[in-house]
């Protein structure tokens, strides 16, 4: 049974969940309050199938009333059908079987963003900003990205079809491509921001993120890391074992990690670091924001505690649920809240959810505000808040596009489809930037596909655009992680955690005073 943490088909089955999930689930005096609420649902089942316009087939109906039941219970108890369990097991295994390529949703079909450097769609010829036609000869016109990707991952060795539309080219190209294990690594980006700084973004929590994480910093140290920004931002989390392994890197010895407890919260269960480990002396600043969610949030929560790190960005989601993964007939799943977990002084993060879901997935206050929630102290006493998520110890506005941007750049992918125009054309070199020049290209070409930019949208929007067509070039013609090396260049969280790196380093200074016994004056951080 793993441990798992993760962020109304029809009404009337819906409601008939709500009326009879709590008898379903609440302790009955006999058999006979069972048995008459499954009646109940049983009959109003076979009144739905029988007397609506659409009847639902057997298979919608019980999908929606188990969704219906769990969702009663909590935001995070799910029930999951064949793709969608498949899907969950290859994010925690770390590999899946497919082309090897990042796609994304276009008005044009399913583009190519970057093949994967030798995967199987590299080696046969599929290039950036190609546009998926076609897959196995059904058309990706309206198709999402997650719909494509369950058409083009399959069993080992397996061809999928696609056609391909390429700049230049009035024909399709048609590619069968073997389908091979790709590894989806968590540890998603690692290397050197400048002669002393290393850099890891995890993107999600697998159960080889802990072994990940433990190489990355050991490449990372020998190529002169002294100090460490580990990006947790959008990390929904995943399995417990590996945030755990992570923490068991970071803490010194003997030190709380996690406590989960029932739902009764009676029983407790505590999770710490072995009594020998060796705290590893380098400074730290961890990167959050509302995508940072459960397993991600366990190891900002025990740094924070522990002083063993500073905390940037936003307010993380505020996931203090555990699941545990239980298969259902071999090809299905259910994450079922099993235990609250809290971070080691005491705080549950869990938000809020008693309003309904809506609220709950669509929050009203992204923005920042004071923590309201019960007050804890850290090891060397300064004060932290539960409820609501983790708060930075250092908050930044929660950056957003204007209309302007949102259009060129998602609408449009005006970005993305310049680059490709761009590197056919002209050409890109490592880490170049946009210029004069290729700005100038950018507004012919914009007037060229019928997009109006005026001069004042140009002029106001000029600097961001320059960075937005920098990231694209580096993305098509080296990789995403090249165009993410742009975007760090100015990214606030990443130059607000150069900033207080100092401070983070006095900090772990202290705690290590504080580990040899040596009294300590506590500096506190807003």
């Amino acid at each position: 049974m793993a441990r798992f943490l993760k962020r109304n088909w029809m009404w009337m089955v819906l409601a008939v969940t709500v009326a009879v999930a709590g008898p379903l689930l609440a302790r009955s005096s006999g058999q006979t309050a069972r048995q008459r609420s499954l009646d109940t649902l049983t009959e109003i089942m076979d009144l739905v199938q029988k007397d609506t316009p659409e009847p639902p087939t057997p298979r919608q109906l019980t999908h929606a009333t188990i969704q219906g039941m769990l969702h009663t219970l909590d935001p995070h108890s799910n029930y999951m059908d064949e793709s969608e369990f498949r899907m969950l097991r290859e994010e925690q295994k770390g590999s899946f079987f497919g082309i090897g390529a990042i796609i994304q949703q276009h008005d044009q079909g399913i583009a190519i963003i970057s093949p994967m450097k030798g995967g199987p769609a590299e080696r046969l010829g599929v290039r950036s900003g190609d546009i998926i036609k076609e897959i196995d000869g059904a058309s990706t016109e309206g198709m999402s990205s997650n719909a494509a990707l369950l058409k083009l991952r399959g069993e080992k060795g397996t061809l999928v079809e696609i056609a391909v539309q390429r700049t230049g080219l009035a024909e399709l190209l048609h590619f069968s491509i073997p389908r091979a294990e790709v590894p989806t690594n968590s540890v998603y980006y690692s290397f050197m921001l400048n002669p002393i700084t290393g850099f890891i973004l995890i993107k999600d929590f697998g159960e080889t993120t802990s072994e990940e994480f433990e190489k990355a910093v050991t490449t990372l140290k020998r190529q002169g890391m002294k100090q460490l920004i580990l990006d947790l931002r959008g990390d929904g989390g995943g399995v417990l074992d590996a945030a755990i392994g992570i923490c068991r890197q970071l803490l010194g010895p003997d030190q709380l990690i996690v406590s989960q407890k029932g739902r009764d919260g009676r029983e407790e269960n505590q999770t710490r670091t072995s009594k020998g480990s060796q705290l590893d002396p380098f400074p730290l600043v961890i990167l959050i924001n509302r995508g940072t969610a459960s397993a991600s949030e366990i190891v900002t929560g025990a740094v924070q505690d522990h002083d063993r790190g500073l905390v940037v960005g936003q307010t993380s989601w505020g996931k203090g649920l555990v699941q545990s993964v239980l298969t259902i007939n071999r090809s299905r799943g259910l994450t079922l809240t099993t235990a609250r977990y809290y971070t080691p002084s005491g705080r549950n993060i869990q938000r809020d959810y008693s309003h309904g879901l809506d609220d709950y997935y669509n929050p009203d206050d992204e923005k920042d505000t004071k923590p309201k929630g019960p007050a804890f102290k850290t090891d060397l006493g300064r004060t932290v808040y539960g409820g609501g998520g983790i708060n930075p110890d250092y908050a930044l506005p929660t950056l957003r596009y204007n209309e302007f941007m949102v259009d060129l750049r998602f609408r449009h992918q005006s970005f993305f489809r310049f680059a490709v125009h761009e590197k056919e054309h002209f050409g890109v070199k490592p880490g170049q930037h946009a210029d004069n020049a290729i700005m100038s290209r950018f507004r012919a070409w914009a007037l060229d596909q019928k997009l109006t930019i005026s001069d004042k949208d140009w002029e106001t929007n000029l600097g961001a655009m320059e960075e937005q067509i920098s990231v694209e070039m580096q993305n098509v013609a080296f990789g995403i992680e090249a165009g993410f090396k742009i975007q760090c260049e100015k990214d606030p969280a990443i130059l607000k955690a150069l900033e207080v790196m100092p401070e983070a380093e006095a900090l772990l200074q202290k705690k290590q005073l504080l580990q040899r016994g040596t009294p300590t004056k506590v500096a506190t951080t807003n």
